[in-house]
């Protein structure tokens, strides 16, 4: 950055000794350069004969540092102006700065939100989003969902967990009053004690609610590569697949997390999860169970 300073104040003070040939005023003049890491974004300005500088973000916010770091909140094309005045008047740069909708920020909001982006369990059904299916590459339901599911079983307090994913790779669950929803398996034999409530229906959704302590120092990370899960009937291969490598669960507490990004927007996130219904393996999936998460 250094280095671009020095070229631009040498390519300013070249157009300056240019105006001054023909006899112009000593015209401010302003120019500037930029880095994007994901939503930040960092200037770097070069001014000549100014004594004071603005910049216009192009969402609503402004600076008058000459070199500002900026985190833009979305993903788009913004236009930036870098304004300077002098005694002889005033100059303007603009140059458009784009912001990618990668699934880093889609996840986590970005560096604008240092405290992360919490998701929630979505109450209200979509067709074709949610319920259980096979593990397996294409990703399909055998079973479909309903509206309010959790409710319906007496476990409707998970409703009210938080899954927050933060831009630097840390990642907090937050189960509001200690309980957690587990796979009846999972918790059955880990938390036996401390189970609190069971879904009516073990065939269909064979769920508990226990009392569990997420750990505070979890991570997240994306595997876009393919991979391989070993399922109480075999390894299973996926390929073309978004993985989330998560420290502590999402959604359900269960032995091991197998969790696969489907779909995601700004405000929805869909994953098929894998859940152990077989108590002689219960340290291997059967079941995909495929849930929408929204964001707060």
């Amino acid at each position: 950055m250094k280095h671009l300073k020095i070229v631009a104040v040498l390519l300013l003070t070249l157009t300056f000794v240019h105006c001054n040939s023909d006899d112009d005023p000593m015209l401010p003049l302003a120019d500037f350069q930029f880095l994007v890491e994901g939503t930040q974004v960092t200037f770097n300005g070069t001014v000549e004969n100014a004594s004071t500088i603005s910049w216009d973000f192009g969402d609503g916010t402004s600076s008058t540092e000459e070199d500002p770091v900026y985190a833009f909140s979305n993903a788009g094309i913004y236009t930036v102006v870098m304004t300077v005045t002098g005694t002889n008047g005033t100059f303007s740069e603009s140059k458009e700065i784009t912001i990618l909708p990668s699934l880093e920020i889609l996840l986590t909001g970005g560096q604008a939100r240092p405290e992360g982006k919490s998701w929630k369990l979505k109450k209200a059904y979509t067709a074709g989003k949610e319920g259980a299916g096979l593990i397996e590459n294409d990703l399909g339901l055998m079973i479909a969902s309903f509206d309010n599911l959790l409710d319906a079983v007496g476990l409707g307090a998970s409703y009210e967990d938080t899954f927050t994913f933060v831009y630097d790779g840390s990642y907090k669950v937050d189960n509001i009053d200690g309980q957690s929803l587990m796979g009846i398996l999972y918790a059955s034999v880990f938390h036996g004690a401390n189970i609190t409530g069971v879904s009516a229906d073990l065939n269909n959704v064979p769920l508990a609610q226990a009392i569990y302590t997420p750990i505070t120092d979890a991570t997240w990370a994306i595997n876009e590569e393919n991979f391989t899960v070993d399922t109480a009937s075999g390894p299973v291969n996926f390929t073309a697949k978004k993985q989330l490598i998560l420290g502590e669960y999402l959604g359900f507490k269960e032995t091991t997390t197998v969790v696969i990004l489907k779909e995601i927007t700004e405000t929805t996130m869909n994953v098929a999860l894998g859940i152990h219904t077989v108590e002689a393996a219960y340290d291997k999936p059967t079941l995909f169970f495929h849930l929408t998460l929204e964001s707060l």
